[in-house]
C-alpha cells in the first residue's frame, strides 16, 4: 500500500542528506547509521503523531532502525529497548560485557519483542523459535559480535522470584528443542550435566544469557523486563582466536564485572570444556553464589525430527 507517513519521512530525510552532502562527503559506517536511526525515528514519529495504527511486529526480527521505525517513544516495546540500550552505552558504569555494547554500537545484532515475561508461554517458544530459523541464516553476515536479542514486556507487579525465572527460563530452552527442526548436533552431549554441554538449535551451539527484574544484587543480570540474549558461539572463535586473545578478553571481563556487580564472580564462570565446568550453571545466574537448578538431565527430543 501507499505509505504517505514513510514518504514523508523520506523526503524530509533527503532534505537532510542533501544538506548534510553539501558540507560533507558522507562515507563512514557510523555516520550513515546516525541518519538512518534518525529516518526512521521520524517516520515514527510522523505515524503517531497522525493517528496512523501502530504497526504489528510481534514476533518478528527488527534492527535498531527497525525498532526505531515501528515503536514511538512510550510504546512497551521502545521502552524496553531504550533499557537495554542506556545500559549498554553507559560510560559512567561500564557493562562487564564490552563484545555486547560492540553488537549494538556496530548494529549486528536482531531484536525481538514478546509481549509478557512467561517464556514459557507456547506463543512465544513458537516465536522465539521461529526468529532463531530466520536469524541463524543471516547470522553471519550481521558480523562478529551478532546475537539476537529478546526483549520482554515489563511485568507491572514484578511479582516473579529468581527462582521463577529460572525454571521458565528453561521451560523455555526445552520448548524450543522440541520445534528444532534440525537433529542436534552429534559432537555436543544430550546429558546436560557435563563439561561440553550447550544450548543447541537449529545444528548451532548458543550461549545465552537471561536478565530479569528479579535480581537485585547481580547487577549485570537485572533488567527492568525480562532480557535474554542468545549469540552463536562460533563468534567466539572469532573474538577469541588465539590462547592470548582469549585470556585477554576474559582477564577485562572478569575485572568489570568485579567493578559492576556488588557480589564476588560467580566461580560458574569457567572456560567452556575444561573439567568440572557446566555451561548450563553459566546461563542463569542466582544473586548469591550457588549455581542455579536445572530441572531436566537432557532437554526433549524434537518433536519435528522425530515426525
Amino acid at each position: 500500500m501507499f505509505d504517505i507517513y514513510a514518504l514523508a519521512a523520506s523526503l524530509i530525510g533527503g532534505v537532510l542528506l542533501t544538506l548534510l552532502a553539501n558540507v560533507a562527503s558522507i562515507k563512514s559506517r557510523s555516520l550513515s547509521m546516525t541518519l538512518r536511526d534518525t529516518l526512521s525515528s521520524v517516520t515514527g514519529f510522523i505515524r503517531a503523531a497522525f493517528g496512523d495504527e501502530q504497526v504489528d511486529q510481534q514476533g518478528k526480527l527488527l534492527t535498531r532502525a527497525q525498532v526505531a521505525a515501528a515503536f514511538p517513544q512510550g510504546t512497551w516495546q521502545r521502552n524496553a529497548y531504550e533499557d537495554y540500550k542506556a545500559v549498554l552505552l553507559d560510560e559512567e558504569l561500564v557493562f562487564p560485557c564490552v563484545y555486547a555494547t560492540k553488537g549494538f554500537k556496530s548494529d549486528d545484532q536482531l531484536y525481538l519483542f514478546i509481549d509478557s515475561d512467561d517464556l514459557s508461554d507456547p506463543r512465544h517458544i513458537r516465536s522465539i523459535a521461529k526468529a532463531l530459523s530466520i536469524y541463524l541464516p543471516q547470522a553471519h553476515e550481521l558480523g562478529p559480535n551478532t546475537s539476537l536479542v529478546l526483549l520482554a514486556k515489563q511485568n507491572d507487579n514484578n511479582s516473579r522470584t529468581i527462582e521463577e525465572y529460572n525454571s521458565l527460563f528453561w521451560a523455555l530452552l526445552n520448548g524450543l528443542a522440541k520445534l528444532d527442526e534440525k537433529p542436534w548436533p552429534s559432537n555436543i552431549p544430550r546429558d546436560i550435566d557435563t563439561d561440553r554441554w550447550c544450548f543447541c538449535f537449529g545444528g548451532e551451539q548458543f550461549f545465552t544469557v537471561i536478565q530479569t527484574p528479579a535480581h537485585q544484587v547481580r547487577r549485570t543480570r537485572y533488567a527492568p523486563g525480562l532480557t535474554m540474549v542468545l549469540q552463536p558461539k562460533w563468534i567466539f572463535d572469532i573474538l577469541f582466536s588465539t590462547d592470548a586473545k582469549r585470556a585477554g578478553a576474559l582477564a577485562k571481563v572478569r575485572a568489570l564485572l568485579a567493578k559492576y556487580d556488588p557480589i564476588p564472580v560467580s566461580p560458574e564462570l569457567k572456560n567452556y570444556g575444561d573439567e568440572g565446568s557446566r555451561e548450563s550453571k553459566q546461563y542463569f545466574l542466582l544473586d548469591e553464589n550457588l549455581p542455579a537448578p536445572c530441572p531436566y538431565d537432557k532437554l526433549s527430543d524434537s518433536e519435528v525430527v522425530a515426525a
